[in-house]
């Protein structure tokens, strides 16, 4: 099995000239390391280093820091990288049209934004909704450059921990609990109302196949040009089960899965998560109860089979010409011996 990195490096070509967003204190392409990088954050290598100071050794230079413009702005240089890396990041973007467009402007013609995702089922935005397309694009045509007060007020009103974690693996609500107070909540809505601020939050929540619906929807309606071209999602038995991971190209051929589909299996996923673990036990009682259910079903189909093979095979005997010649021979045998 792939570690983390790994399964990342295995979706671009990292040996092209690239961009990394917001890395931080933990790179995935270090320039240390020979990757061929520019790297964008919100702050200069100075400010990160005392803000992350524990972390500080591994914070390198930043090429570009964000000053509220968008990527393209800031950068200011068109098809220019082989590929853009960003993890989580894009639910912490303002408007998430505008940054996916960015990447576009910012890529050669088979450039590949590769991204990590939370997948809001197992980390502190559980409690919150899924973002829609809608909001996308009303924050699109807002041209929004700093969070709603009422986005800040979820951030504050939602965000929960799962036994003091703000990640975890196991699908259940058992352990949850809410880390901030609804005062804590309020001021910070009335207080955005009037302040010029810019407050860092989640804006947006996903499941792996929300993600891909909003992707697939805002190509159909010609917002982006991008594409899927690669997608994983973790499995239970793995550590990183609070994030998945897509590649998106301008060449990527059309989504093959339906709209409706999509939205179902969005569903799907919300429904795998159990509001106690008594819940999750009864359902793994009852999905194995339907294995056994599935695997008789399969047994009697085959016997339905063999019966009408061995039917078939009687009516062909009895019809035969031997069988008719030899019926008074059967007759005699079965009277007289």
């Amino acid at each position: 099995m792939l570690n983390r990195t790994e399964l990342l490096l295995s979706m671009f070509d990292a040996s092209g000239f690239g961009l990394e967003v917001g890395p931080s204190y933990n790179p995935l392409l270090p320039k240390s390391r020979g990757y061929n990088v520019e790297t964008i954050d919100h702050a200069d290598a100075a400010t990160l280093r005392k803000k992350y100071s524990d972390n500080a050794l591994q914070i390198e230079e930043v090429d570009y820091v964000s000053d509220g413009r968008s990527l393209s702005e800031v950068i200011g240089k068109k098809e220019r990288y082989d590929f853009i890396f960003a993890s989580h990041v894009i639910e912490h973007v303002t408007d998430i049209v505008r940054f996916l467009q960015d990447c576009e402007t910012l890529l050669k013609p088979n450039g590949l934004l590769v991204l990590a995702v939370p997948d809001k089922r197992f980390c502190f935005d559980a409690l919150r909704p899924l973002s829609t397309v809608g909001q996308a694009l009303q924050a699109y045509i807002e041209q929004r450059k700093r969070h709603t007060p009422g986005t800040l007020f979820d951030q504050v009103s939602y965000v929960c921990t799962k036994a003091q974690q703000i990640v975890w693996i196991e699908p259940t609500f058992d352990d949850v609990a809410l880390l901030q107070s609804s005062e804590e909540a309020k001021s910070l809505f009335e207080s955005a109302q009037s302040s010029a601020d810019y407050h860092d939050v989640h804006g947006w929540q996903f499941t792996p196949t929300s993600f891909r619906y909003l992707i697939k929807k805002l190509r159909s309606l010609g917002y982006i040009k991008s594409g899927e071209i690669a997608f994983h999602k973790n499995d239970s038995i793995q550590l990183h089960m609070h994030e998945f991971y897509i590649s998106l190209s301008k060449t990527a051929p059309v989504l093959q899965e339906t709209d409706i589909d999509l939205l179902k299996e969005t569903e799907r996923e919300l429904h795998e998560i159990s509001v106690s673990r008594q819940d999750l036990n009864l359902k793994h009682e009852v999905d194995a109860l339907r294995r056994r259910v599935a695997a008789v079903d399969q047994q009697i189909e085959c016997a339905n089979l063999q019966i009408q093979s061995l039917t078939t095979r009687t009516d062909a005997l009895l019809r035969s010409t031997s069988w008719r010649v030899t019926a008074p021979l059967r007759y005699i045998r079965s009277v007289f011996l």
